[in-house]
């Protein structure tokens, strides 16, 4: 009996497996699907990706190569006073709110009331930031004081060459741009760590706690006096200015290749400015779209919005503008109206499974590396109707783009921004791509994920518009 019942156990676990292998059919690495052109065309993406994210390493510096992007590909910025002839048909455009947030848009040829098609990224990292008054002494040696920006594990922070970038606003309006160690001659900063020789004190310390947050103070100099002399030198401040700063201090490393294949990319920033990438230069293929197309790159995601977060109102704003200069007689039921009939991919990585720790993830059910791009399945009332996902599967499959499904064993998983775009009443997924070593210093892709991601976006903006529904009789 008990063989019998082994038999049958074995018999029930292959035919699952069968099933298993059936329902994946057509799911698996990329790359060996891909033709030689296509291979190469992966390859050069993954370069001008390389090349844009080792410049973007804040969301102002995102705004910024966001925006070389979209100009050199013909977006002008939207007027203040838009009319009706800045908003025909094929009209190329982008705005930015306070040199954090942009949108980029095409003009469909459908008016904008009927409903709009948009991806969302966000432009933030997680990082270390300045506090107020940052310039501390510690048995004479210059530091800076700290804190964190998103969720961060504070060790992988340590013993690695670090930069100091953003911006210093005076009191007169001036504004001073910084930047330390990324030229070649630039000194760099450092967070230290204890020998193992004289650690013993620490060795009890569990985990996020080997390195506490109070204790990501980088080195600045040796001497307070020496650092204040080369700050007032180059860039001519003083400590007071540094009240009003939005510095921070993200790794110095450059983003570089990782494995004897060249596939993936090691890089900082990868949640979420890829993503925000793949949308940017997908946007600036896309021509005479139904459905006015746009991307949408946000701040502040990892730590809640403020007045260029996801929740400000600047976004519907923009979309009311883009209405009233299409419609004679504007009114605010027409947002409304546009927001109920839009559709949203928001666009953020995920946590792809780590060979090296399987054990948090679904070997069937989480997101590979090189698979594609990956639709978020989180569940608890955070994803998407089935009719609207079966409808952006279609268009993927329809255009030949390799997707996956992602999701998490119970307990484990992180949140994202679409819950914003669904209180708007909008159909919304959550898309992007899994990374590894995620909200580290350097995070891991693989290139043809991030492609594909990209593909997928130019095939959601190009898709035709739904036929419009018949009234139901009353």
């Amino acid at each position: 009996m008990t063989a019998r019942l082994t038999l049958a156990a074995c018999a029930f676990a292959f035919a699952s497996a069968a099933a298993v292998a059936t329902a994946q059919e057509g799911v698996g690495p990329v790359w060996p699907k891909l033709s030689g052109a296509q291979r190469t065309e992966v390859m050069t993406f993954g370069e001008d990706f390389k090349r844009f994210i080792g410049a973007a390493k804040s969301e102002t510096q995102f705004v910024r190569e966001a925006a070389r992007l979209v100009e050199a590909a013909g977006f002008r910025r939207w007027p203040a006073s838009p009319t009706k002839a800045d908003v025909a048909p094929g009209s190329r455009w982008y705005a930015v709110n306070r040199g954090r947030s942009i949108v980029a848009f095409v003009v469909g040829t459908e008016p904008a009331v009927s409903g709009l098609r948009i991806v969302n990224t966000h432009n933030d990292a997680v990082r270390i930031e300045l506090k107020p008054k940052p310039f501390r002494e510690s048995f004479d040696i210059a530091m800076l004081d700290t804190t964190t920006h998103g969720g961060l594990k504070n060790y992988q922070w340590v013993n690695r060459p670090l930069a100091l970038i953003g911006r210093v606003t005076k009191m007169d309006g001036t504004e001073v741009d910084v930047n330390i160690g990324h030229a070649a001659d630039d000194p760099v900063l450092m967070i230290t760590d204890l020998a193992p020789h004289v650690d013993n004190d620490f060795r009890e310390r569990r985990n996020r706690d080997v390195i506490q947050t109070e204790e990501l103070d980088p080195l600045l100099a040796l001497t307070r006096d020496a650092a204040l002399k080369a700050l007032k030198d180059k860039y001519n401040l003083v400590p007071d200015d540094f009240l009003s700063a939005d510095l921070q201090i993200v790794p110095a490393q450059m983003p570089v290749d990782i494995g004897l294949d060249h596939q993936l990319i090691g890089a900082y920033g990868h949640d979420d400015r890829s993503n925000g990438f793949a949308a940017f230069r997908a946007i600036t293929e896309v021509k005479g779209p139904q459905k006015t197309a746009v991307a949408y790159g946000v701040n502040n995601e990892e730590v809640g919005s403020w007045t260029t977060g996801v929740e400000s109102e600047w976004f519907r704003t923009l979309a009311a503008e883009i209405i009233a200069a299409q419609e004679p007689s504007y009114n605010d039921l027409m947002l409304r109206h546009a927001l109920a009939a839009s559709q949203a991919l928001v666009s953020d990585c995920t946590t792809a499974l780590d060979p090296g720790f399987p054990q948090p993830y679904l070997p069937n059910g989480s997101a590979r590396l090189g698979w594609g791009l990956a639709f978020k399945e989180y569940g608890a009332g955070r994803e998407a109707d089935a009719e609207y996902f079966a409808r952006v599967r279609k268009i993927f499959t329809d255009a030949d783009v390799h997707w996956q499904v992602h999701a998490y064993r119970a307990g484990y998983g992180g949140g994202t921004i679409a819950q914003w775009f669904a209180n708007a009443n909008i159909d919304t997924i959550d898309v992007g791509i899994g990374i590894l070593s995620m909200h580290s210093p350097m995070d891991v892709s693989a290139k043809v994920d991030l492609w594909e991601l990209y593909r997928g976006f130019k095939a959601f903006w190009s898709a035709p518009s739904r036929p419009a529904a018949v009234p139901s009789a009353r």
